[in-house]
């Protein structure tokens, strides 16, 4: 019996000392994203980990570029090497600025003869498009720095334009009525009607961008003041101090075509991206966004 103890000891023994050597003898290559979806511009950490029996005749994988992304930082490998092989962590901090569903493919690593490669990874990345099914909320995004005088210069313009409407008013009640001819000078201090100056506005714009594409920031930049002052003129809405967010948050209560929503939505972060995040947009997207605005301020003016 004690004989028979012992053998079982040695064997379970022998075991224990066997199983890790077996499987230390099988490679692991792993690649990992920390977030599968992102906004455009916001950064992620792409990781590989190896697990290598062998301390040499190991190749990692080697990139520059990865389709539909940018790497915004790159560290060195870090690599702990014993006897039971070598173990490599690989670590980059990517981006992206083209919208969709990209992937990052496989990468392939060489241990000793054999080829192996990392799982392709699927990132999604949107401009945070609001769900026009579900309720809407108040979403913090990049806000400008508030600066407390703001709040006073809608009053301050409301009481410049009372003064010069009575002005006007006692100036043509005032001036000799015989032989008065129609006058020039008095049909042009007559303000144009808030669709009539937004889409004079928007005219401008877009031969801006026409003659010199380099001012796109200042396009979508007018193209966001266009929409605000007519809001303004047209629904007496206070928006000029609004973030983009707050801006949609108020849009929202609004009845407005869904599709036509969304679509503004887009537009208005738009011009958040190619401010804050250096975005530059195509043609084709500069000409939608246009459209987008011109449309929206049609709608507002028809039904309100």
């Amino acid at each position: 019996m004690a004989k028979s103890l012992t053998y079982i000891v040695f064997l379970l023994t022998l075991l224990m000392g066997i199983c890790p050597a077996w499987a230390q003898e099988i490679p692991i290559v792993k690649a990992a994203v920390d977030k599968n979806q992102i906004l455009i511009g916001q950064p992620i950490r792409f990781t590989i980990d190896v697990k290598s029996p062998m301390t040499s005749s190991n190749q990692l994988p080697q990139f520059d570029s990865i389709p539909h992304f940018e790497i915004i930082e790159k560290d060195s490998p870090d690599s702990t090497i014993s006897a039971a092989g070598a173990s490599y962590h690989m670590e980059w901090k990517l981006t992206s600025f083209d919208s969709g569903t990209h992937v990052i493919p496989a990468l392939a690593v060489t241990i000793g003869k054999q080829l192996y490669k990392t799982d392709s990874l699927h990132i999604e990345v949107t401009y945070g498009k609001v769900d026009t099914a579900q309720d809407y909320h108040d979403i913090k995004g990049i806000r400008d720095l508030e600066n407390p005088d703001v709040k006073y210069i809608p009053w301050i313009v409301g009481a410049v334009a009372a003064i010069s409407l009575f002005l006007f008013v006692w100036f043509i009640r005032q001036a000799p009525t015989v032989n008065r001819q129609p006058s020039t000078v008095n049909q042009e201090i007559i303000r144009a009607t808030p669709i009539e100056e937004a889409m004079t506005s928007l005219g401008q714009l877009k031969q801006m961008l026409k003659e010199d594409p380099s001012t796109v920031k200042k396009y979508y930049s007018g193209l966001t003041d266009t929409l605000r002052i007519f809001l303004n003129r047209q629904l007496g809405l206070v928006t000029m101090e609004k973030t983009s967010e707050e801006l949609i948050l108020s849009l929202s209560n609004l009845k407005m075509d869904r599709d036509l929503f969304s679509s503004l939505t887009e537009a208005l972060r738009m011009g958040d991206f190619v401010k804050f995040a250096k975005y530059i947009p195509g043609p084709y997207e500069n000409d939608n966004n246009w459209e987008t605005i011109r449309n929206s301020i049609v709608a507002f003016a028809n039904h309100h």
